[in-house]
């Protein structure tokens, strides 16, 4: 009887452990998609500041729809070449120094919603972006700014 006692506890004693361990893999696994999430931020607005086309339409989910503050319709991916040789024709100088300033980040599955200003100068914009993952990439799916 005292070894089934000591063989329940041992038993319960693991499974919480593991309850324990998966929980806390689940939030490092959040925490590690958020960063990266926000790296691919950094990145995106970098392609723009270096005028990097390919690099953004890459960034672009196949079913993108944005909408730029400077268009007065939302655009899908088919037309983002037009709006990037018309917007965003040249690269920045080199010293040209911007920042994100984080307001929030929601990850659902495999839907990710992204919400910063983005500070340029001595303009400020904010930004929406939604991000999808396929496979183990993700890609912006849709994204609108507005200019403050």
């Amino acid at each position: 009887m005292k070894d089934f006692k000591k063989l329940k506890i041992v038993i319960l004693s693991i499974s919480f452990m593991g309850l324990l361990l998966s929980c806390s893999d689940k939030s490092q696994t959040v925490a590690n998609q958020e960063d990266l999430l926000w790296k691919l931020e950094e990145e995106y607005i970098k392609a723009h500041k270096d005028a990097d086309h390919s690099k953004i339409l890459s960034m672009w989910d196949e079913n993108f729809l944005g909408w730029p503050s400077r268009l007065e319709n939302s655009a899908q991916k088919n037309s983002g070449s037009d709006y990037l040789e018309k917007y965003f024709s040249k690269p920045m100088p080199t010293e040209t120094k911007f920042r994100i300033e984080k307001q929030g980040i929601h990850i659902e599955n495999n839907i990710a919603i992204l919400h910063y200003r983005f500070l340029l100068f001595e303009s400020s914009t904010r930004i929406t972006h939604t991000w999808i993952k396929r496979g183990n990439k993700w890609y912006i799916l849709g994204g609108m700014d507005w200019n403050e």
